[in-house]
């Protein structure tokens, strides 16, 4: 019985490490996505497009959605 306690405390351990490594993972590629997109969007503002103006809702989806959110913020910037 001990036997069978030790061996599912260890199993739950290697799942939660297990399932901590894969977050971290993407919470690493989530914020080089967004860190990316970010940039590009302040790039193609000082660069580009001078009528771009930044607010706090573009920075918030380009923050959240990385490159894609630049090219909906892009795609809308020309749209509307």
């Amino acid at each position: 019985m001990n036997l069978f306690l030790i061996f599912l405390i260890v199993l739950a351990i290697v799942a939660v490490a297990g399932f901590f490594m894969w977050g971290m993972k993407k919470a690493i590629w989530l914020v080089v996505n967004s860190i990316i997109g970010y940039f590009a969007l302040y790039a193609v503002q000082l660069l580009l497009l001078k009528d771009l103006v930044i607010t706090l809702w573009k920075a918030i989806v380009v923050g959240i959605f990385g490159l894609l959110g630049f090219i909906v913020v892009l795609i809308a910037h020309f749209v509307f």
